[in-house]
């Protein structure tokens, strides 16, 4: 074995291109295959950082419009009280504005937790304590707990920070605790910078209508998974029948944790990665045997030399299968370097507002994966010479000369794979293609605003500073003259949410003078609180009636803009303005007239709501803390206003910064970014999968061109112009590239049909991106065979014949 290592290894040097060409081809067809399948391990193979984790449970409140949706604090309440599964704990996502002392203040991810949601999973603080039962009650709430990872950047790793105290939305807050490295899990919470006690007062302890909590348990060591799944479908059932206002149509379920990591559509979006860089690798092992078959047949007068010689067929055939095992090996080594960059650059475009992506890395599954891809890839591309000279006809070899010419069988074969290679390419590219231009198309979408010079930014008003609603509202006046008042701004508004990343919130009304529906069963609308100038400001048109004005305040009686959605949907062909409605489920209906109708609006998200009916409210007659600033601007670029706008904002309270505060069309480029990296990653797994493929076809021409050079001497001599010669050549490449393509079009729509299953905003459907998929497989191999061909036409039938 020693001795057929070394030759192997000179045989491989002797060919430095053969080797650098397979080396490289297997780095990346594993690389890419590596990288995929570190993705699958990290959602689905990699078991969450909880203790007695087979016990720990996302609980969901599934809805037709929100499989995984969240929960009202009166429905969390009601449930942590009762008896019959175990530890229930809720957290909802707060990002908050933090200051330390001599410092600005700055945006940090922060979540509200539930006291017992640390105990819940299982953790404890590194450094510190957990949070304490009496922290939940309001005005004992100022305690913060702070990840490893924001404790290091932010606090330079002090051991002595328990008890030191920061600023949060302008309140004073002490630092109890410092929660360990290992419980940072990015696919649960996320990367969470701060957790804060989630303290409800007494109105919001009843609220059933917000429903943006997040559960998750531990069932006792006594419940049994089945029997706690029927206590919380149970649980929610009678919740359904006693408040069918908030919570019919309502399905409570729970999911092992270590199971939602992924939503269905995502697992589907893994398994096709893994299968497209399956694919890729495919290719690779394709396009590798027919190079070694070429190499193999060149050597045929060798092995023939060696059988006559009294080798048995194993020793003839054990150097081939070293050589690829060494090839392998080597590339392997390589694809743990493709792998790797891949990890890191996956951490960078993943990466959030506080610059923490994705984290991905070798642990045994994925080296083990890397090994098998390696054998897998050494047997695949080895067996097709191994066979080749396995059938070996001694006598014939030896009489053919210098060279060893393809039988119609090798012929067939390596055409087979040309063809396969082809096919898979065209899979890849076609996939690829479409996606890109289906988002290309959603990121393009204007439906019902416009983006360009606009100016957009998130603040969030500190409690202490802004108490009530009538301090919220004359804060948000005075911001808003000031800001209309920058040279460059044409408008400006405050809203609950931007239109470009939809809606969120969905409520029930009840339409006065009609008979009033089953409750749970009433219309059903996204709602969105917004100032005056909102639709100016943001491009909404508005088609009739009026828009919102100063005078419409919390004390003037309530008014209401639908969207022409719901105005056609409710009122048909009659006019809407006039008519009254009130939100449904509440102690008492507050009814609110109708005063306008605007265009609908559509988010730019590839998974659209299927509420499409909307609904606008005055800021002033329900204002919240939380809002979404946007400035018009006159003209020049958006960006240009950026820091006028901080300036400003800051001029009212230094503990009030803005997060994300850019040009608006630079936060929709971003809000798509996880479907820009698929796209990315979909491109250059097609890429990939194209240029080996190239690779292939031009290897099997050059390859085929080298053995018929006695038949082309011939044909010229007889006549032929070095024209036929060429497009004799490039036909025989097209025809390969035609047959892959039409095979490859069934996997393509395959693709195209997952693509749109998982993401149904975007259209990824498109005859022109077949047929372009198909022009420019035709084309490259055409370039591929360009060089062989011109190769063939300067032949010199002289020689050609001499050499026979």
């Amino acid at each position: 074995m020693l001795t057929d290592v070394r030759g192997a290894i000179k045989s491989l040097l002797r060919s430095p291109g053969f080797t650098l060409i397979a080396v490289v081809t297997i780095a990346l067809g594993i690389g890419a295959n590596t990288a995929m399948f570190s993705i699958l391990d990290s959602y689905l193979l990699r078991p969450a950082p909880y203790p007695d984790r087979d016990r720990v449970e996302r609980i969901y409140r599934a809805l037709p419009q929100d499989p995984v949706g969240g929960f009202s604090p009166a429905d969390y309440l009601e449930l942590k009280a009762s008896n019959g599964y175990g530890d229930v704990a809720a957290y909802t996502g707060s990002d908050i504005s933090l200051s330390q002392p001599g410092r600005p203040a700055e945006m940090a991810v922060g979540v509200r937790v539930s006291a017992n949601l640390f105990a819940t999973l299982g953790a404890r603080p590194y450094l510190g304590r957990d949070f304490r039962p009496e922290e939940e009650i309001p005005g004992n709430h100022r305690a913060l707990i702070i990840s490893e990872r924001y404790w290091q950047s932010h606090f330079g790793g002090d051991g002595g920070i328990i008890g030191s105290a920061v600023r949060v939305d302008g309140e004073p807050y002490d630092i109890v605790g410092v929660l360990p490295r290992t419980f940072s899990d990015w696919r649960h919470l996320g990367w969470v910078d701060v957790f804060r006690p989630l303290a409800f007062d007494e109105k919001e302890a009843r609220e059933r209508n917000s429903t943006n909590l997040r559960l998750v348990g531990r069932r006792s060591a006594s419940v049994a998974r089945g029997q706690g799944a029927a206590f919380i479908k149970d649980f929610g059932r009678r919740l359904a029948h006693d408040f069918p206002a908030a919570n019919a149509g309502a399905t409570w379920r729970t999911v092992a944790i270590d199971e939602s990591f992924l939503p269905a559509d995502a697992r589907l979006v893994v398994a096709l990665l893994i299968g497209l860089s399956g694919m890729v690798l495919l290719i690779a092992c394709s396009n590798l045997a027919n190079l070694m078959l070429a190499r193999t047949m060149a050597r045929a007068r060798e092995f023939a030399t060696r059988a006559a010689l009294g080798a048995s067929r194993s020793q003839v055939l054990r150097p081939l299968l070293v050589e690829s095992l060494l090839l392998a090996l080597v590339g392997g080594a390589g694809a743990l370097c493709v792998a790797s960059w891949t990890f890191d650059w996956l951490a960078v475009v993943s990466a959030g507002d506080n610059g923490q992506g994705v984290v991905l890395g070798f642990d045994w599954r994925v080296l083990a994966w890397a090994f098998s891809a390696c054998l897998f890839t050494a047997v695949a591309f080895g067996v097709a010479p191994a066979f080749f000279v396995g059938r070996l006809d001694v006598n014939s070899s030896l009489k053919s000369g210098s060279h060893a010419t393809a039988g119609r069988g090798h012929r067939r074969f390596r055409n087979a794979l040309i063809v396969g290679q082809f096919a898979l390419a065209m899979v890849l590219l076609a996939g690829a293609a479409h996606f890109v231009r289906g988002l290309k198309e959603l990121n393009s979408r204007r439906h019902g605003w416009e983006s360009d010079h606009l100016v957009t930014g998130t603040l969030v008003l500190q409690p202490s500073a802004y108490a009530g609603e009538r301090e919220i509202t004359e804060f948000q006046r005075r911001a808003l003259e000031r800001l209309e008042a920058l040279p460059g701004a044409e408008s400006a508004s405050m809203s609950y949410a931007m239109p470009f990343f939809g809606l969120a919130e969905q409520r029930r009304y009840i339409i006065a003078g009609r008979q009033l529906p089953e409750p749970g069963r009433e219309p059903a609308a996204l709602i969105n609180g917004v100032t005056p100038h909102y639709f100016q400001t943001v491009g909404t048109r508005l088609l009739s009636g009026r828009a919102f004005s100063p005078g419409d305040t919390r004390t003037s009686p309530k008014v209401f803009v639908i969207n022409d959605a719901m105005a056609r949907g409710l009122f048909g062909d009659g006019s809407p303005l006039g008519q009254r409605i009130a939100q449904a489920g509440g102690q008492t209906l507050e009814w609110g007239e109708i005063v306008g109708v605007v265009a609908d609006v559509q988010s730019i998200y590839s998974d659209p709501s299927p509420v499409t009916w909307q609904v606008y409210q005055p800021m002033a007659q329900e204002p919240r803390r939380s809002n979404e600033l946007a400035l018009r601007t006159t003209a020049g670029a958006p960006a240009t206003l950026v820091e006028s706008v901080r300036t400003t904002m800051m001029s009212f309270d230094q503990d009030l910064p803005i997060r994300k505060l850019q040009a608006a069309d630079v936060g929709i480029a971003r809000a798509n970014y996880q479907d820009g990296v698929l796209a990315t990653m979909l491109s250059a797994l097609a890429l990939l999968g194209l240029g080996l493929a190239s690779l292939g076809v031009y290897g099997v021409i050059s390859r085929t061109v080298a053995q018929r050079t006695g038949e082309f001497g011939i044909r010229l001599a007889l006549g032929a112009q070095a024209r036929d010669i060429t497009r004799l050549v490039l036909t025989s490449g097209a025809k390969l590239a035609l047959i892959g393509s039409a095979l490859g079009l069934l996997g393509a729509v395959a693709v195209s049909r997952i693509l749109t299953a998982s993401f149904p905003g975007i259209r990824t459907s498109s005859a022109p991106v077949l047929i372009g998929t198909t022009v420019l497989l035709i084309a490259i191999a055409q370039i591929a065979c360009y060089l062989p061909a011109r190769s063939a036409s300067r032949i010199s039938p002289t020689e050609a014949l001499r050499a026979e």
